[in-house]
């Protein structure tokens, strides 16, 4: 692997920081009931759908996975793109309202002609919330494969995209590598290196239990989320609307440490990326210091190449103006506008 890769295992991510940098039998999907009607919006539809999952792929359909789905109703549909976000985070990390308006990777694709599904992975949002030692990357490759199955029986034809953003990237080169069942992966916010900038992340994660937000619920042993007012350590301050960093604390989830194990588990072996057989495109914002320290920007993305061997194409790309999460902050657009066109060339 390129030098650029931590050469002490001790000197990477601890689990609190990689908890931070993260930042079926099924049944069939459930259509929205009449309490939950489409949003019409300009451009596409919007609503929430769910599917009994099983945690293995092959054992009882127990939980439930919720996502919500963006329909183009203007253009021509040209795809699907699952995306996937990291941990603490849920849908709204692509979907987020603040008090300026919406900031929305999911709209903005669907007006640009794509079926976009955001999804709550289990323990988030509206889906099931089992015990925190059953939620790693395995688990949600599992659930997502089954999601991306019946996306291909409603919408016949159409090729399907993993969109990730940091552990849900990880989660993405999973499900691509083991299952073998969509298009493309575009992995944002996420390098197979670490930089030094991951060990301010120890600080900003306590316990779950701990935290006023969750009180009065029940929040599995083990469970951990970000301290109050800690989400500006993963934007570029310079670029970021506190509007935006408000109202994304308000939504802040839950990690655990195997989604935590996984995410570094896969930055610092390749475990799947090696193993993904179709084209990736990379993106991390120009001043993610979570992947690499800033005079080494321009090496690390060369390297980066060489953790995706069996893909047939891969591009590695910086977004100027950006930290880790991407899709919030001010210059989002160029974010979603270099997946879209991406996607449009390779799918």
């Amino acid at each position: 692997m390129p030098s650029t890769k931590p050469r002490n295992r001790a000197a990477r991510f601890t689990v609190g920081a990689a908890s931070a940098a993260l930042l079926v039998t099924a049944g069939a999907i459930t259509s929205p009931s009449a309490s939950a009607a489409p949003e019409r919006v300009s451009g596409f539809t919007r609503h929430t759908i769910t599917q009994k999952v099983s945690l293995t792929g092959s054992g009882p359909a127990d939980q439930t996975l919720s996502a919500v789905e963006y329909q183009p109703t203007h253009a021509r549909v040209k795809g699907i793109q699952v995306m996937i976000p990291g941990v603490t985070y849920d849908h709204r990390y692509f979907d987020l309202k603040t008090d300026r308006g919406w900031i929305s990777q999911a709209r903005e694709a669907a007006e640009d002609g794509w079926i976009t599904v955001a999804v709550d992975r289990l323990g988030t949002g509206n889906s099931s919330s089992p015990a925190a030692d059953k939620l790693n990357g395995t688990t949600h490759s599992a659930t997502i494969h089954q999601l991306i199955t019946k996306l291909r029986t409603a919408h016949k034809g159409l090729p399907v995209a993993l969109v990730g953003h940091s552990m849900g990237s990880a989660v993405a080169l999973q499900e691509a590598a083991s299952y073998k069942d969509v298009n493309a992966v575009v992995v944002t916010g996420f390098m197979h290196h670490a930089g030094s900038g991951g060990l301010l992340f120890n600080a900003a994660m306590h316990p779950a239990a701990e935290d006023p937000a969750f009180a009065g619920r029940a929040i599995p042993d083990g469970s951990l989320t970000t301290r109050d007012g800690m989400r500006h350590l993963l934007y570029w301050p310079f670029n970021a609307d506190l509007s935006t960093v408000k109202a994304d604390d308000a939504v802040k989830q839950i990690a655990t440490v195997g989604e935590s194990t996984s995410f570094v588990d896969e930055q610092s072996n390749d475990t799947y990326g090696k193993k993904v057989n179709v084209p990736v495109l990379s993106l991390v914002g120009q001043h993610d210091g979570l992947f690499f320290d800033p005079a080494d920007l321009s090496k690390t993305l060369t390297a980066e190449t060489a953790a995706y061997p069996a893909s047939p194409a891969v591009d590695v790309k910086s977004i100027p103006g950006a930290g880790h999460d991407l899709a919030l902050q001010r210059n989002a657009d160029s974010t979603t506008n270099t997946i879209d066109k991406w996607l449009s060339r390779k799918l």
